[in-house]
């Protein structure tokens, strides 16, 4: 069924936490996304907050049991074929997706057999309020025979602008996101060797994930920083919170990078449930030791720690970074993705 109706507050430097699947609503004063010098998101937010654009985003084909649940798609063998659709209307017109495979980063094709396996793909708006229609085509990064996985379509709306720090130097509105999920069931194996999928970006030196006991001072001084307020240590199993750090200090629309950064992802909350925590450069996940992410299961009184150092040799000069945080092994917690910044090197 189509997803509820929400809107995006558009507030400058609001860390984006939002875990719904709906529509979108956008000031009828934004103008057209677009990558050219003229394009500033944030002017046209801080003249109009009428929402007045919409996105769904849903599978179809589905099949529903007796008391309406959608049940599984079936994965045979070989490549997947998911048939999707999406609408937009008013003031948006681009939008990507981004899938996740039991919380892992998800390459796929388009249509056409003979494509090439990317990350994000990303989709005109066609006719205002019609659906468009088309098909994901993958071979899945995960799975076994017997299982049954949650398949995580991310839409993200603009994904092409990127600011150019003379004009513009942050993202504003562009890049929010919607997450919507399926299940799969496994009646074959997935393939063990993807030797033809798309590449992953290669930017850091190091990466470590380590739990540390949760403190009164990480609770009641650090996470209200990140706007996670009125949580207590004796609330703090009751909800999933994180923070996103680079070098020690919250950024929100762009970074220089002229020598090694250090993130911090740190995530607590409800015990057991199971995360996958991974970096995306220009829409393209970022190795992780020899994978696209890092999978961390949540301890009662505990906080589980991601730090990571970009090497800047291995940037070039403009690319926009987020990390995401992605529901695995079958949790119920919601997705997560960070503000996308620029991370820009200058001459």
């Amino acid at each position: 069924m189509r997803q509820r109706l929400i809107t995006i507050p558009l507030m400058c430097g609001a860390l984006l936490s939002l875990a719904a699947c709906g529509n979108y609503a956008i000031p009828d004063s934004t103008p057209p996304p677009s990558q050219s010098a003229a394009a500033n998101p944030f002017e046209a937010a801080e003249e109009d907050t009428e929402f007045l654009a919409m996105l769904t985003h849903e599978a179809v084909s589905a099949d529903f049991s007796e008391s309406g649940e959608r049940l599984p798609f079936s994965y045979d063998g070989s490549e997947l074929r998911l048939d999707y659709r999406f609408s937009l209307a008013g003031k948006l017109d681009a939008v990507g997706f981004l899938l996740f495979l039991d919380g892992k980063p998800q390459p796929y094709k388009v249509n056409d057999t003979t494509a090439e396996y990317e990350y994000c793909h990303s989709f005109a708006a066609g006719e205002e309020g019609e659906d468009q229609n088309f098909s994901f085509l993958f071979q899945p990064v995960t799975g076994s025979a017997g299982d049954t996985l949650a398949l995580t379509v991310v839409s993200i709306t603009n994904p092409e602008f990127q600011p150019d720090m003379e004009s513009t130097s942050s993202y504003g509105w562009y890049h929010k996101t919607l997450d919507s999920r399926v299940e799969l069931q496994f009646n074959a194996d997935a393939p063990t060797a993807h030797s033809d999928l798309s590449p992953v970006r290669e930017i850091f030196s190091k990466s470590d994930v380590r739990e540390e006991k949760v403190t009164a001072q990480y609770v009641e001084n650090e996470l209200p920083k990140y706007g996670w307020d009125g949580v207590s240590m004796d609330t703090l199993d009751s909800g999933i919170y994180y923070t996103f750090s680079c070098d020690g200090g919250i950024t929100y629309d762009n970074l220089r990078v002229s020598a090694p950064v250090t993130l911090r992802f740190t995530m607590c909350g409800t015990a057991g449930t199971s995360y996958s925590i991974a970096f995306f450069l220009d829409h393209r996940p970022v190795k992780l030791d020899e994978s696209t992410c890092r999978s961390i299961t949540l301890s009662k009184g505990s906080v589980m720690e991601l730090e990571a150092v970009i090497d800047p040799d291995k940037l070039g000069q403009f690319h926009t970074f987020y990390c995401v945080a992605v529901p695995q092994g079958g949790a119920s917690g919601p997705f997560f993705k960070t503000n996308s910044i620029l991370l820009y090197k200058e001459n």
